[in-house]
């Protein structure tokens, strides 16, 4: 049996993000599935190599809150709804504000493992 959704899952997103934050790259390796797929917002896709590369290097984060977040669980999967705020840069480019995030989950084996990530911002200042 996997670990409910409803309590491991913002557990797990805060552990991602904060090892991201530290540039913790065995906890992100861990956190996210070999299969993991990033929408950004410029328009990217990126998958898993490349996003743990990034945040080895030009993805620089500050500091990360959790504004809100809904975990909607479906069996083996679930979908993660937030919205964040972040001071972060991007190769030196500011890359700070409020953004929504949507995550997808699959259980993978006994663990929760994140498959894709979906970001848009950072928002106009109207909507923080």
């Amino acid at each position: 049996m996997h670990p409910d959704p409803m309590t491991e899952l913002p557990k797990l997103e805060r552990e991602w993000m904060s090892a991201w934050m530290s540039k913790d790259i065995e906890t992100c390796d861990r956190i996210l599935d070999d299969e993991f797929l990033l929408s950004s917002a410029r328009g990217n896709l990126m998958p898993k190599a490349d996003w743990l590369v990034n945040a080895k290097g030009p993805f620089n984060c500050e500091s990360f809150e959790w504004l809100e977040i809904l975990v909607r669980p479906f069996g083996e999967f679930a979908i993660v709804h937030s919205r964040t705020r972040q001071r972060a840069s991007v190769g030196g480019q500011d890359w700070s504000g409020v953004f929504m995030l949507t995550d997808v989950w699959v259980v993978r084996g006994d663990a929760w493992r994140v498959v894709s990530r979906h970001g848009t911002g950072p928002l106009p200042e109207a909507a923080s």
